[in-house]
């Protein structure tokens, strides 16, 4: 079936896509708000947005998991930009379409399992996504705790670890860092360097 591109979306002065104005409604209470009664009009629309979460790269994500009829993959390192972006685009669920947001927030039940390099990349979206510490945000609520959580386990876990090779969280078998506890001052403080670009509020969080 072909599906027509009757709307022209610029995102950030960034990249300008022709996407399917009802596809993109269907999942999305922004646009469909934001269309209304012209969601039947058959000329074509322009929207323009200047503060988009990820940009054009966060745009296409949504785009591609609203074409793909509500399904993608998420994973640590897009979970959060997916989650800025669902927020913005209000992608709740209205009991008959797949919500984004709900996806993106049912994935972060899994994230005790995740690497510690995957919980840097998490960490490190929220603060390139601007969230501020300063207001209520369950994903940067979640990364933060499980970072923290780590750093005052008793037995902390190599940076080294993957969450993919198990289901269930490992410790690392290098003699370097594997069972490190708290009162060994050579190791308690490995993840020091790993957390040197957060900037001072998520510091002070």
């Amino acid at each position: 079936m072909q599906v027509c591109c009757d709307l022209e979306v610029d995102v950030n002065g960034e990249e300008v896509f022709m996407v399917d104005k009802k596809t993109l409604a269907s999942f999305s209470k922004r646009f469909g708000g934001l269309f209304g009664n012209s969601m039947d009009n058959s000329g074509n629309l322009k929207v323009v947005f200047h503060d988009f979460p990820g940009g054009a790269v966060g745009f296409e994500l949504i785009a591609r998991f609203c074409y793909n009829n509500g399904r993608t993959q998420i994973t640590p390192a897009s979970v959060v930009l997916l989650n800025c972006a669902a927020q913005f685009m209000e992608m709740e669920s209205d009991g008959h379409r797949p919500s984004l947001l709900n996806q993106t927030k049912k994935s972060l039940d899994g994230i005790s399992f995740w690497s510690w390099s995957e919980l840097l990349v998490a960490l490190k979206e929220c603060q390139d996504l601007l969230l501020s510490p300063s207001k209520p945000s369950l994903i940067l609520d979640k990364v933060l705790d499980c970072v923290v959580g780590r750093l005052v386990s008793p037995i902390v876990a190599s940076p080294y670890t993957s969450s993919s090779e198990n289901s269930s969280f490992q410790c690392s078998c290098d003699t370097k860092s594997s069972y490190s506890t708290r009162n060994n001052s050579s190791q308690v403080s490995w993840w020091f360097e790993d957390l040197l670009f957060l900037n001072i509020d998520l510091i002070d969080k």
